[in-house]
């Protein structure tokens, strides 16, 4: 599929640090690195308890992509139980997700459905 990903450590909030990200970003200049589209981020964070992630941090990445990768890097947010973190968090889903290009949720996680997601 032409995929390959690069992991970046989070701390114990679910967020990972801007200059790792900086770091491990790769522009379409070198053969050995695949090129960086896709920031993917996690909320809530499964991994972590069920971490919420603030909204001015996924705002804070989103601007990352806009402002010092031209647009490049596209922003999608795993939001397989978003519905929980916006409820947290006191925001709307929809403001949660304002700094991200794409976000997934899952219909089963927290909803109740017997299955599904949606994108």
């Amino acid at each position: 599929a032409g995929v390959s990903g690069k992991l970046v450590e989070e701390d114990e909030d679910g967020k990972m640090d801007v200059e790792d990200l900086r770091d491990a970003f790769r522009r379409d200049d070198d053969d050995h690195y695949a090129k960086t589209v896709l920031v993917a981020l996690e909320n809530t964070h499964n991994m972590l308890g069920g971490v919420a992630v603030e909204k001015g941090y996924v705002d804070g990445i989103g601007r990352l992509a806009k402002d010092e990768w031209g647009g490049e890097v596209k922003i999608h947010i795993d939001g397989a139980r978003i519905f929980n973190a916006a409820i947290s968090l006191g925001v709307s889903v929809g403001e949660l997700c304002e700094g991200a290009d794409s976000v997934t949720f899952c219909l089963s996680k927290g909803l109740g459905a017997p299955m599904g997601a949606v994108l």
